[in-house]
C-alpha cells in the first residue's frame, strides 16, 4: 500500500471535488489534525495549487477552454463550506424557494440557518460578495431536509390564503404532501396544521389510523393554543 504524504492526500480529495467547490480544513478531519492541515492549505495556496477565498476557504481553480480564467466558486457552495466548517444546519434561500416553486416573486439571499445571525463578507478575484445567515428556532432547524423546509418556509413568507400558496398546494400531489407532513413532525403546531388540514381536504390522502389520530391530536393541541391566545388577549384588555 502506497503511503502518501497528508499533501498528496488533501490533492487527491480535492481532485474528486466538482468544478468550483469551496472547502475548509475541516473537509479533511479524517487525514490529519487541523493544524497540520491548515499549514498544508496555506502552503498548496503558495504553490498555486489551490485559490484562497478569505475566511479560511479554498477552492481549486480548473481552467479550460471555455473557461481560461477557471470556473468561479457557486454561491452556495461558499454558504454549504462555511456551515460545514462551523457544524451549522442551512436550507435554502428564500430567493431559490421561490424559484423552486417556479413562482414570480423576489425573495432575499439569506440561507436559514441552526447557527447565529452572521455575514461573511468576500472580496477576492475569484469570488465577490457578502454571505448572510440567518438563525432559525430549533423547531424548524429539526425539519428533516431541505425540501420539507422549503414548503415550511413559503408557508411562512406568503401565507395559508395567499393565491401563490394555493397554486403550490395544487402542484403538489398527495404523495408529496404526505411527506412532508412526515418530516415536519417538529415544527410548530400551526404550521403542520395547515398542511394536515390540506391533507383532510384531499381525504386524508390516505393516511393510516394512527396518523389520522395524531393529525387529530394536533389539530386539537392548535385549536386550544388558539383559544388561550384569545383569553390572554382578553384578559390583557380588561386589565
Amino acid at each position: 500500500m502506497i503511503k502518501r504524504t497528508v499533501e498528496e492526500q488533501i490533492l487527491r480529495s480535492i481532485s474528486f471535488l466538482e468544478s468550483g467547490r469551496v472547502f475548509s480544513s475541516t473537509d479533511f478531519a479524517d487525514i490529519a489534525n487541523q493544524n497540520t492541515i491548515r499549514t498544508t492549505l496555506r502552503r498548496l495556496t503558495l504553490a498555486k495549487k489551490i485559490d484562497a477565498l478569505g475566511h479560511s476557504l479554498y477552492y481549486r481553480r480548473i481552467i479550460t477552454k471555455k473557461y481560461p480564467i477557471g470556473y468561479q466558486p457557486k454561491y452556495d457552495s461558499v454558504a454549504n463550506a462555511i456551515a460545514r466548517r462551523f457544524s451549522w444546519k442551512i436550507f435554502p434561500t428564500l430567493s431559490y424557494t421561490f424559484a423552486y416553486f417556479s413562482l414570480r416573486k423576489d425573495g432575499d439571499r439569506i440561507f436559514p440557518s441552526s447557527g447565529p445571525n452572521k455575514k461573511f463578507e468576500f472580496n477576492s478575484f475569484a469570488f465577490q460578495g457578502i454571505v448572510e445567515f440567518r438563525h432559525i428556532p430549533l423547531k424548524l432547524s429539526r425539519i428533516a431536509d431541505k425540501k420539507a423546509f422549503m414548503y415550511v418556509q413559503a408557508l411562512m413568507a406568503l401565507g395559508e390564503d395567499s393565491e401563490e400558496m394555493k397554486l403550490i398546494f395544487a402542484r403538489t400531489s398527495t404523495a408529496d404532501l404526505q411527506t412532508v407532513v412526515r418530516k415536519i413532525a417538529y415544527a410548530p403546531l400551526r404550521i403542520q396544521n395547515v398542511f394536515l388540514k390540506e391533507l383532510k381536504s384531499r381525504g386524508n390522502g390516505g393516511l393510516s389510523d394512527s396518523a389520522k389520530a395524531n393529525a387529530e391530536k394536533i389539530n386539537n393541541c392548535y385549536e386550544m393554543a388558539q383559544e388561550k391566545r384569545k383569553l390572554a388577549r382578553i384578559l390583557r384588555k380588561l386589565s
